[in-house]
């Protein structure tokens, strides 16, 4: 089960998270080299190792500032005798000053070509496609939500009856996303009145915000005792529903990308992170979270405040669609991540995303 303050303890672990002590320029040579090697090996990073890596300085000297950044938090050593690994604090320092981010390859930029150039334009096809094409080229499990707005609005709504005073509402939204809600009645209704009603509804609100469903009155030709009232307040309730977060889509895939990482050979381990991506919740909150337009966020081991993630990273960005919507996509992954290369990327999937869904959502 998962922890019900997780919410609340990613906030206080943000807080939390120390300041970095500055180093000298020799000093983030030697992480930057440790960050390197590890990511690409998985093994601790001895001083006779680096050493053949960075020729002006001896073991002696690297074996020295080694010490010095275990000291500082930077670097962990497993075992006396074992080589360093970077911390959580180790890799935000890398990432926050040291990394050097990577073009994205042209031939990983082919790649993504046939996942974009296909789609027929449904939105929930469009995430699914996204997600898959996020985690070929990442090598982790991705993440994707439908874009949000400053408000849903209405594309089209339709009632139908299920007994004499109960009917189903279907609310089709912007984007095509489909939602429906059986609701109670004040009283009985054929289904000739429900659908007369719905025609009236869908003249007049199409377009339409919660707000703006909520603040039409029924028309002049509307007998006493009509049930529009009832449907607007219904068809108002449930789009305030999708506005709130309430209704976040997330899409994932992926999934098998941990299975070869050392770091989830432990299957107690891979079946937590398992779980948390199951449920949906935590990560759909996290991803709800990230601001449009503040570029690249990366959350690392425990600074998610999710005990569950203590061992993984999470690189996350935004996807414009069109003036008023954006969504959120990223990646999880080991600690253990090649940042340079997977912020780039993740970013590039979010462009042909948010100019797939320009171009389909209108």
């Amino acid at each position: 089960m998962l922890n019900p303050r997780e919410g609340e303890a990613a906030k206080e672990s943000a807080l939390e998270t120390p300041v970095p002590i500055p180093l000298d320029s020799r000093k983030q040579q030697i992480l930057k080299a440790v960050v390197a090697d590890y990511t690409r090996t998985g093994v601790p990073v001895g001083s006779h190792a680096l050493a053949i890596h960075l020729a002006s300085w001896s073991s002696a000297t690297i074996r020295n500032d080694l010490a010095n950044l275990v000291d500082v938090g930077y670097l962990l050593q497993p075992h006396t005798s074992a080589g360093r690994v970077p911390s959580d604090l180790g890799y935000r320092y890398y990432v926050d000053f040291l990394m050097e981010e990577e073009a994205v390859p042209v031939a990983v930029r082919r790649q993504m070509d046939p996942f974009f150039s296909q789609l027929t334009g449904g939105l929930e096809e469009t995430l699914e496609v996204a997600a898959r094409a996020l985690a070929l080229v990442t090598d982790a499990v991705s993440m994707v939500t439908g874009p949000r707005s400053l408000g849903a609005t209405l594309k089209h709504l339709d009632l139908i009856s299920l007994e004499p005073s109960h009917v189903l509402l279907l609310v089709v939204l912007e984007g095509n996303l489909i939602r429906q809600q059986p609701i109670a009645l004040s009283r009985d209704a054929l289904q000739a009145e429900l659908s007369s009603l719905a025609h009236a509804l869908n003249t007049a609100l199409e377009g339409g915000d919660a707000r703006q469903v909520v603040a039409l009155a029924p028309g002049d030709d509307e007998p006493p005792g009509s049930l529009w009232t009832e449907v607007t307040a219904a068809v108002a309730t449930l789009m305030d529903s999708l506005d709130a977060g309430q209704d976040t889509l997330v899409v994932h895939d992926g999934v098998r990308n941990l299975l070869h990482q050392p770091e989830f050979g432990d299957v107690g381990r891979f079946q937590e992170v398992l779980d948390l991506l199951e449920e949906e919740r935590v990560l759909g909150e996290m991803l709800a979270a990230i601001e449009a337009d503040h570029g690249t966020h990366i959350m690392i081991g425990r600074e998610s405040g999710v005990e569950q993630l203590r061992q993984c990273s999470l690189v996350m960005t935004t996807y414009r669609v069109g003036a008023q919507r954006w969504g959120t996509l990223g990646v999880l992954g080991p600690t253990r991540m090649q940042y340079s290369q997977v912020a780039p990327r993740v970013r590039y999937v979010a462009m042909r995303v948010g100019d797939c869904l320009s171009r389909t959502l209108r």
